[in-house]
Parts: C-alpha cells; structure tokens; sequence
C-alpha cells in the first residue's frame, strides 16, 4: 500500500494515495444549513463542487467541532467530471507511506459499527499506528446516498442512482 498519512482530531490517519486528486491547504468552506452533522459544508475548488466530510463526526465523535471558514482539505479523485467530488476536512497532511498489503491489520474488535465501516485496516509503522480510511464507505454514504451500515439508499446524496 502507497498511503497518504495526515492528522484529525488529534488521530493519524492514511488513505491510499491513487484515490487522493489533491490537498487543499485553507480551502474556503459554505456551510450547507440543515445538513447532517457530518458535513463540514462544500467548497469550490478549481470551478468543482467539493462536499467537505467531518472524519470525527464520520467515526461516531460527539465532540463538537467548532465552525471554521478554511480547513485543509484532502480532495478524492471522482469517478467523472459531472460526479460531484469529496473532501475530508483535516489538521495537517503527513507524509507518503508505504507498507506491504500483508502488513495491513483488521481494525480491532472494540472498534464500533460505525467507525468499521470507515476504517477498512490499521498499519504500524515506525511505533505508529495509522488508521486507514475506506473511502468507498464514505463515499456511498454522502455522494452516492447508501448507507454503509443499514443499506438505507435515502441518506444524503443522489437518490437517483
């Protein structure tokens, strides 16, 4: 695995690198009113839509987040130029990782339903424990409308697909 690590809400974190477009350092963000609590709010990036995620919310965190204008950002690759395209809100990006796929862990039992659906593994490296985002999960949820969890196909996003 070729992994981008970064930080949030104090957790290191990967994703792997081929699905990442871009990191956006104080990407300007419209809060959206009435959305869930996940989403940070959306932001424009190069004349594109970008709806920028929580990662603590997503994981289940009841923390309360305060508001910020500019976050950075990591930008996912969408499948099209018409698919609307995502971002993780984030305090600072990492560096490239690397580690055999063999070397990748299960996430650990006492890990909640909801955090499992968005971390696909765990990987040590250097006495450091990174969490890897499945951004498949995340992207079901809140671009393609599909809950994860409960298979409901009316959470947020396109109910047309």
């Amino acid at each position: 695995m070729r992994g981008l690590s970064f930080t949030a809400g104090g957790e290191l974190y990967a994703v792997d690198v081929t699905l990442v477009q871009n990191v956006a350092r104080r990407l300007s963000i419209t809060p959206v009113p009435s959305s869930p609590a996940e989403i940070v709010g959306i932001a424009n990036l190069k004349g594109k839509v970008i709806t920028v995620l929580n990662l603590n919310r997503l994981l289940g965190s009841s923390a309360q987040d305060e508001a910020k204008k500019y976050v950075n950002t990591i930008v996912f690759k969408s499948g099209s130029d018409t698919e609307n395209q995502m971002g993780l809100a984030i305090e600072k990006p990492g560096n490239l990782i690397y580690a055999d796929d063999d070397a990748i862990r299960s996430p650990p039992l006492a890990v909640d339903a909801e955090e499992n659906h968005h971390i696909s593994g765990i990987i040590e490296i250097d006495d450091m424990f990174y969490r890897i985002i499945d951004i498949g999960s995340i992207s079901k949820k809140f671009i393609h409308g599909s809950d994860p969890v409960s298979g409901n196909t009316s959470y947020g996003g396109n109910d047309s697909e």
